[in-house]
């Protein structure tokens, strides 16, 4: 089965995404081919260097893909092999994703990343979509109601047979900690919090080590080693053993034996095993909406604290965050859910051209 996944070519979680599925996806024996909207608009927006774009190709490791910048050159693209489903990832190529799939008559997929009005911004796509996938289950309601019979919530999967903790873990010295995300607004403000807080935690002589890794967006952050943007992760996350996040970036950081803490716009505290008991997943967001508490740099250094003087709850912090990410984050299920998606979108569509041909006869 050949699969082409359409999505932009930019330094976030869609792209890790898409990389990851397509990776998987071949592992089952799949044929993904991947196509990267390439013109003026996404340019202008995302900002690649080029010393960008060839570390994310490298990442890319034997999955075919292809840029295309129109409707047209996406078509020229595919004259050799024809998919047998459309696989879109942003608003960026739903169009063109629709468009396609309409011409070829090949079911079409549409994964949402991100909380938008999707019916109404992009009512088209979402109505010839055979099936949506909506990464959380805030993306879902955003969604709305009346697209529940063809949506399905599928979480993100970290690879982690990548993500690993290292082979010794030293829990002595300075405790190591850990900011991770791309932040812009009041958003940034959960940093500056866990900055102050580091501050605090040197002022009474406790030694700490802290790095910020990847977009602080304007914010003050004196107490932490800004390292921006990283390619590559792992040698970070395998030095980290607390991470302050949200979303992916916490389950990468604790797939790599970080003891995890939501952190963005509210504080969420220590992420364990006893939040996972419901039957949904627990939303990783750390927004006061979703039961945050208000930002507060006094408990955070509390926190901090806890671990630093007791290196053995450090230790297995450590190793129930690892476990948390076995059981929860494994992008093997994720693509084995992607994959039940894909059987729906076929059968709808079976459905749709055998009515459709039907009533062609009448």
């Amino acid at each position: 089965m050949q699969i082409l996944m359409l999505s932009i070519f930019a330094k976030c979680g869609v792209f890790t995404h898409v990389r990851d599925l397509a990776v998987y996806l071949q592992k089952l024996g799949l044929n993904p081919v991947i196509g990267f909207i390439d013109n003026k608009k996404c340019r202008k927006k995302f900002a690649l260097s080029s010393e960008d774009r060839t570390a994310m190709i490298k990442t890319l490791d034997n999955v075919p893909f292809f840029f295309f910048a129109t409707a047209g050159e996406l078509k020229k693209q595919l004259k050799r092999q024809k998919p047998n489903l459309i696989h879109a990832h942003s608003p960026f190529v739903l169009n063109f994703g629709q468009e396609l799939a309409e011409q070829l008559k090949v079911p079409y997929v549409i994964t949402l990343h991100g909380v938008l009005a999707w019916a109404k911004r992009y009512r088209a796509p979402i109505n010839a979509a055979d099936m949506i996938i909506a990464v959380g289950t805030e993306t879902a309601k955003s969604l709305g109601r009346a697209y529940r019979y063809k949506s399905k919530v599928i979480f993100n999967g970290i690879d982690l047979n990548y993500f690993r903790p290292p082979l010794q873990r030293d829990f002595t010295g300075p405790l190591r900690v850990l900011w991770l995300g791309r932040v812009s607004g009041k958003a940034a403000l959960g940093v500056e919090c866990l900055s102050e807080a580091v501050g605090r935690l040197r002022r009474e002589g406790i030694a700490v080590e802290a790095k910020a890794i990847g977009n602080v967006g304007g914010a003050k952050i004196t107490n932490l080693e800004y390292c921006g943007w990283v390619h590559d992760l792992l040698p970070a996350l395998q030095w980290g053993q607390v991470a302050f996040a949200r979303g992916r970036a916490l389950r990468e950081a604790m797939a790599c034996g970080n003891a995890g803490f939501l952190l963005a716009q509210g504080y969420g505290g220590p992420v364990t095993a006893e939040l996972f008991g419901g039957k949904q997943l627990p939303l990783l967001s750390g927004e006061r909406k979703h039961g945050a508490e208000k930002l507060n740099p006094v408990r955070i250094a509390e926190d901090l604290k806890k671990l630093h003087y007791n290196r053995h709850l450090l230790a297995e912090k450590c190793l129930e965050a690892r476990q948390i990410a076995k059981k929860h984050f494994d992008v093997e299920k994720m693509v084995k859910e992607t994959l039940f998606v894909y059987e729906e979108a076929v059968k709808r569509k079976r459905k749709k051209l055998n009515k459709e041909n039907f009533l062609a006869c009448k």
